[in-house]
């Protein structure tokens, strides 16, 4: 593995990240893409390799460090057999560490290929309703308040309320009509009930990229920055959704698989599967929404934004298509 930090003093910051969490001496590293952290992969001389999370030394990213730390801490202790980063303690014993005003949390690496780079079959689809099912179970009785996780973030499924405005801004005239009526959906169908579903603290985005496989078999979810308190069905709804864009259909026999077995697992009722269509929409209308308008205010990281933007605008296009052939 080869350096790529782009100078000295952030070399000698990643290093003093390793040195402080006694996992050796940094003998390698590679930046990797994120939301509104930094992260890297680093390896260390005594053959270890771990995951470097460098959090803005603003409020906000001084409260993302926290909650992550948190999560992680709850979930080992919850559910040690989940396949999620381990937290590994500083040299003062906890697990966030602040250098230069920045929080800085050092964990264990997931080994495995993200599901965006593999051919999804019915193995993998199935492990994946078993990790995040068990995953699920571990947070339910998560304390958000303790835990610093917010109701709602620039992700959250509710967001799409506030994207009308990026419309016709970020989109062809084609897809107008359908992400207007994605969006009233929502409002008429999901906020009525919202708050009388069953909720709870989710992981909030089990992307392609946030699932690591190894063997046919989920190996890691990982990134819980997008954590919320939530509905339970927000989180299916959301791994639904990316599964549908890999595969380029919302209504794919294999999403169709996933999404039985994890209703079965939760016990969704009646009303919670209802919402499950329109929930799936609402994500990929913020993947092109928020992603496009993102990418807008930081060009530096736009291949990281728009990563899923193709395959959503793809659906999309297919659906007001299909629409618009049924009403000629």
């Amino acid at each position: 593995m080869s350096a790529v930090v782009t100078g000295p003093a952030e070399r000698d910051r990643l290093e003093r990240a390793v040195a402080a969490h006694g996992v050796g001496r940094l003998a390698g590293v590679r930046e990797t893409g994120s939301e509104n952290d930094r992260t890297w992969i680093a390896a260390t001389d005594t053959g270890r390799t771990v995951v470097i999370k460098e959090f803005p030394a603003a409020p906000a990213g001084a409260a993302s460090a926290r909650m992550q730390a948190a999560l992680l801490a709850h979930v080992a202790r919850t559910d040690p057999r989940l396949p999620v980063p381990r937290l590994l303690a500083g040299e003062n014993g906890r697990p966030l560490t602040v250098e230069e005003g920045r929080s800085v949390l050092v964990t264990t690496f997931c080994t495995g290929v993200p599901l965006e780079d593999i051919t999804l079959d019915e193995t993998v689809v199935d492990s994946l309703a078993d990790a995040q099912t068990h995953l699920l179970a571990a947070l339910r009785d998560a304390d958000p308040v303790q835990l610093s996780v917010p109701e709602v973030n620039e992700w959250s499924l509710d967001a799409v309320l506030d994207a009308g405005h990026l419309v016709p801004v970020h989109t062809p005239p084609l897809l107008h009509t359908t992400l207007k009526e994605i969006i009233a959906g929502f409002r008429e169908h999901v906020v009525p009930v919202r708050d009388t579903l069953p909720a709870q603290v989710l992981h909030a985005d089990c992307n392609l990229s946030n699932v690591l496989v190894e063997n046919g078999a989920v190996s890691g979810i990982i990134d819980f920055g997008d954590a919320v308190h939530a509905p339970r069905v927000y989180d299916l709804a959301v791994t639904a959704c990316y599964l549908g864009l890999a595969l380029g259909d919302l209504e794919h026999p294999l999403v169709a698989r996933y999404l039985a077995t994890t209703g079965r697992a939760c016990a969704l009722d009646e009303r919670e599967t209802a919402l499950v269509p329109l929930l799936v929409l609402a994500r990929v209308a913020l993947v092109i929404l928020l992603g496009r308008e993102s990418a807008r205010r930081a060009p530096g990281r736009a291949a990281y934004q728009l990563r899923y933007d193709h395959l959503a605008e793809r659906v999309l296009l297919a659906r007001a298509r299909r629409t618009t052939e049924r009403e000629e």
